[in-house]
């Protein structure tokens, strides 16, 4: 019980976004980042009620404008821009956190070519 109002404590804490599935199902998000990345917008998002996510996973979203001027999110679906994206927010989280942070992500690269940068 106290973890339910702990967490629930944590989300009024928290940017919530409603999205609406294909069926008009109405889902909430938790808006995890907003990133600028070659002039347009997306948004790290990651649903309250997880399902089959993990507690680490997020969904990845492009922010459009329709004619009104309101916002309204597209999934991002091409692999290669979900990757540079990920990378960016990594490379932003830790420039927030102070942290180094390896260009190649460590998928790209091999453990030794980290190694080896940062002697």
């Amino acid at each position: 019980m106290a973890d339910e109002r702990e967490n629930e404590s944590m989300l009024a804490d928290e940017d919530i976004i409603v999205l609406q599935d294909e069926d008009g199902k109405e889902i909430e998000f938790v808006q995890i980042a907003t990133l600028d990345y070659k002039d347009e917008w997306y948004a790290f998002l990651q649903p309250t009620e997880l399902g089959d996510m993990d507690e680490d996973e997020m969904l990845l979203f492009k922010i459009e404008a329709d004619e009104n001027g309101d916002d309204f999110f597209v999934p991002v679906e091409d692999k290669d821009v979900t990757e540079a994206l990920y990378n960016e927010y990594l490379k932003e989280y830790a420039l927030e956190n102070e942290e180094e942070f390896c260009d190649g992500a460590c998928s790209m690269c091999s453990k030794a070519d980290c190694e080896e940068r940062d002697n």
